[in-house]
């Protein structure tokens, strides 16, 4: 039974009602849950330090999970930003054990490589995160206009060439090489987490019907590992501003590809880089300034049948594979 379930199950049970057959005054006992108002439909967001788990009834907290520090008392120190981790919630008075799965909602709480390769800080990271799983849950079924618009998988190896060498002589297109010695790659744990974001989507049946990668291999990679079907469009407009020679931004490219594409009720999914999650002064009221935008994470953007367009929240890789999990009930 899922914390929302129980949440429901201990709020009607603890009103005082009493069965028909039970004794006179004998009330039911409701197993215990979790608390916390920051539980969003079965995923607890710790937007900050010192994040107070909170529960009907007494429980010890654990976790083996590196990306974590949490107390026996359910103290939670820090989580790394954007990954979900499973805490195991021990009632004292039941002895059942029960998984707890938390995302660490912030912005600021990265380690490396990631730390090394991120961008600006974005503004209410929790709220991005809660409006995306909101979004994540209707996606698949929800008969309107969406782009998925990825950051390229986990890539820390190697350097784009125009950041690490003086040349005079630049090598031809060294942007869409995939060679380390020229643009910088995916890393194993790149190509694992692209590979299994492409099983997510067909376990979730996302209908995918067009996918455009910029033309950077990394980008181009992950949009081929993910193998979601359709086949890929190359599109200069939204190049890492390493080699982005339109005179735009990446938000403007992708402003472009938008206008471009059909409103007709199928997702279409973008591999792009960072800084297209960097709106500022996007003059689009429902936009945040930058949003948040791990590798492998992904924010959310529905298109109405006039082509306007608005912001529907972010969601990380872990966010991704969670709600596969649970919707199959493989948690």
């Amino acid at each position: 039974m899922t914390f929302h379930m129980k949440r429901f199950l201990f709020t009607l049970l603890t009103t005082s009602i009493i069965c028909g057959a039970c004794k006179k005054d004998e009330k039911i006992i409701a197993d215990p849950i979790i608390t916390s108002s920051a539980l969003h439909d079965d995923l607890l967001f710790v937007n900050k330090h010192d994040f107070q788990i909170t529960a009907s009834e007494a429980a010890t907290y654990s976790s083996s999970d590196p990306s974590i520090t949490i107390s026996k008392s359910g103290l939670i120190s820090r989580v790394t930003s954007g990954e979900i981790v499973i805490v195991n919630v021990s009632w004292t008075r039941t002895g059942k054990t029960e998984k707890l799965h938390v995302l660490g909602s912030t912005d600021n709480e990265h380690v490396n490589p990631f730390e090394k390769f991120r961008g600006a800080t974005s503004d209410n990271p929790d709220g991005q995160y809660i409006k995306g799983w909101a979004t994540l849950r209707k996606l698949a079924e929800s008969g309107q206009t969406y782009f998925i618009v990825l950051r390229h998988a986990d890539a820390s190896l190697g350097m784009d060439y125009s950041l690490g060498h003086q040349d005079p002589v630049i090598p031809a297109n060294w942007w869409k090489s995939c060679d380390t010695a020229l643009a910088r790659q995916l890393n194993p744990q790149g190509k694992v987490r692209a590979t299994e974001l492409g099983v997510v989507f067909k376990d979730l049946k996302m209908p995918i019907t067009r996918v455009i990668s910029s033309e950077f291999c990394r980008a181009l990679t992950t949009a081929q590992l993910i193998n979601s079907g359709p086949s890929i469009s190359i599109d200069k407009r939204i190049n890492h501003p390493e080699y982005l020679k339109t005179g735009e931004t990446l938000f403007q490219g992708l402003q472009h590809i938008i206008s471009e594409t059909p409103v007709d009720n199928k997702i279409t999914l973008i591999s792009t880089h960072h800084p297209i999650n960097e709106f500022n002064d996007s003059g689009i009221a429902s936009f945040p300034k930058v949003s948040v935008y791990n590798w492998t994470a992904a924010y959310f953007v529905k298109v109405n049948a006039d082509k306007t367009f608005t912001y529907e929240g972010a969601a990380s890789f872990g966010m991704f594979k969670y709600w596969r999990d649970l919707k199959l009930n493989k948690i």
